[in-house]
């Protein structure tokens, strides 16, 4: 027979507050559960935008407008902003529900946003403050070398391409609030923020300063476009990994009244503002290799 004794009034509030428990327990954990996938689909997704963004514009499956204006400024951030949130949720919900589950994905979470955003908050810095707002950068700012007709063949045929003219070419300057402040020359904030850009000057025979110049340009990768040891000039493309994009370079040799060869290079960015100071670390790194080449007298 069933046992009718009758449960005693607190052995009856101890087992309902112990199923209250477990329910609210089950419920915490259900939560966690959602919170911590939602955290590692955000972990996924936020970096997988800035990657998709630089390779859609590299196959020109988008253009500059949705890689930069939309998942680069847009999405991006606001993903890596959710997958923070996502993240210290998932921190607070690993502490408070036992067993304990999802550290991993908590300091994941908050770790990488931050360097992201750290990295992005770099890198405006860099295009308002530390690097003047130009993307043409040259050793003769007074008379500067001109690329041939491949080269302009393939700029004129690049949508918002930037112009060949050098001389009297001005660009945007901006205050510590990222603000206009109005227009400067590119050659005085060239001189000002990268001085040691000047020409080069080599003891050597034309062709031997030719040959190096031939062997660095295709040492550093760039796809030569033309070369001419009669007029002294190499016309390059440097393109870069993730985005694709094109900057052109020329090299210039002329004799020097005193003797030797003067090296000139240009280098000019197809599109974009601010080229965050690559162009003129890519004419210093090849100045510099260029200064230390064995040629022949």
């Amino acid at each position: 027979m069933a046992d009718l004794t009758p449960i005693p009034a607190n052995d009856r509030s101890e087992e309902v507050s112990a199923t209250l428990t477990k329910g609210a327990g089950a419920k915490r954990r259900r939560l966690r559960k959602l919170v911590n996938k939602a955290g590692w689909i955000l972990l996924i997704l936020a970096p997988l935008t800035f990657v998709i963004a630089a390779l859609g514009y590299k196959l020109g499956i988008f253009g500059i407008g949705v890689s930069f204006g939309v998942l680069n400024t847009k999405l991006g951030p606001i993903l890596l902003a959710l997958c923070a949130i996502f993240g210290l949720a998932s921190l607070g919900l690993a502490f408070i529900v036992k067993p304990r589950k999802g550290l991993m994905i908590g300091i994941l979470g908050v770790l990488v946003p931050l360097l992201a955003f750290a990295k992005l908050g770099a890198t405006q810095k860099a295009v308002y403050e530390k690097y003047p707002f130009i993307h043409d950068v040259t050793t003769d700012t007074q008379d500067p070398p001109v690329f041939g007709s491949v080269v302009l063949a393939e700029r004129e045929a690049t949508k918002g391409v930037n112009t060949t003219d050098y001389v009297g070419k001005k660009a945007p300057t901006f205050n510590a609030n990222k603000e206009p402040t109005g227009e400067a020359l590119v050659s005085a904030l060239q001189s000002k923020s990268f001085p040691s850009i000047r020409p080069l000057i080599l003891d050597g025979s034309r062709e031997a300063v030719f040959n190096a110049a031939l062997k660095t340009a295709k040492s550093n990768g760039w796809k030569i476009k033309e070369e001419d040891l009669e007029t002294g000039r190499i016309d390059a493309t440097d393109t870069t990994f993730w985005y694709g994009f094109k900057d052109d370079v020329t090299i210039r040799l002329r004799e020097a009244n005193g003797g030797g060869i003067i090296v000139d290079v240009r280098s000019l960015s197809r599109v974009g503002g601010s080229d965050i100071g690559k162009n003129a670390a890519r004419v210093g790194a090849f100045l510099d290799a260029m200064s230390k080449a064995e040629l022949a007298k």
